[in-house]
């Protein structure tokens, strides 16, 4: 029943993209820092570090519009990635874009004001036919990754709103803020793997599962982990580092 719930929620996500492609741009943040305005992008990123504070990245298995793709794909390719080395790449197009974006309000004097609507004034994204062009190619970039590399390859390789919920975790766990986690009971795990084979992000579960919870900043709380586990080793819950 919770699979099926959050995977009912990723799709009607993804059939929203249409809707919510620019709230998710990371050009539109930028060109708004070039007019000295914090777009309506640059206000979700926030929501999204404040959310990984308390939520981790549970964002990125139960609600991100990519989620309802990276999972299909896995149809296609499902072979293990090498999420360190892809876990650079990401930040490093990350700090790039970030950096600019930084650099673009410095260069426009400051912030000048809010514009959540800014390049989306009629608040739909794709309102006109030439901006399907940009959303399929956004499409096609996520889904030819991720067959291409294999488990949720773009989430691993490119995608810039990630290092936002991953910053928010870290920050929330230096606080020693309560925290959603998938929790664990050592004790109990028989060493089958199962949990390994399901973790859509290639988390070495049944090493991290023996400290109590799943503490790495990968863990994307979809709950497959949980389902697999035959001896209810593992369950979600919140948990103080």
């Amino acid at each position: 029943m919770l699979q099926r719930t959050r995977k009912a929620i990723i799709l009607v996500s993804l059939l929203l993209f249409p809707v919510t492609l620019n709230y998710f741009s990371p050009y539109v943040s930028f060109d708004g820092a070039m007019n000295g305005l914090v777009s309506g992008s640059l206000i979700l990123f926030g929501m999204l570090f404040l959310s990984g504070m308390f939520l981790g990245r549970a964002w990125c298995g139960w609600a991100c519009p990519m989620a309802g793709l990276s999972e299909y794909a896995l149809s296609v390719n499902g072979k293990s990635v090498n999420t360190g080395r892809l876990r650079k790449i990401r930040f490093v197009i990350f700090t790039v874009w970030f950096g600019g974006i930084i650099a673009m309000f410095v260069l426009a004097g400051g912030i000048k004001g809010i514009a959540p609507l800014h390049m989306t004034e009629n608040v739909i994204s794709v309102d006109e036919p030439v901006k399907y062009i940009v959303y399929f190619m956004v499409l096609l970039l996520f889904t030819g990754l991720t067959f291409a590399l294999g488990k949720r390859g773009a989430c691993h390789s490119i995608c810039w709103m990630s290092p936002f919920l991953e910053g928010g975790y870290r920050l929330g766990r230096w606080l020693r803020l309560p925290q959603l986690r998938i929790l664990s009971e050592p004790k109990s795990c028989i060493s089958c793997g199962a949990c390994d084979r399901k973790c859509q992000m290639d988390i070495d579960v049944s090493i991290g599962l023996k400290t109590g919870s799943i503490e790495d900043p990968d863990c994307i709380l979809c709950g497959e982990c949980t389902g697999a586990c035959k001896k209810d080793v593992l369950r979600f819950g919140t948990r103080k580092i």
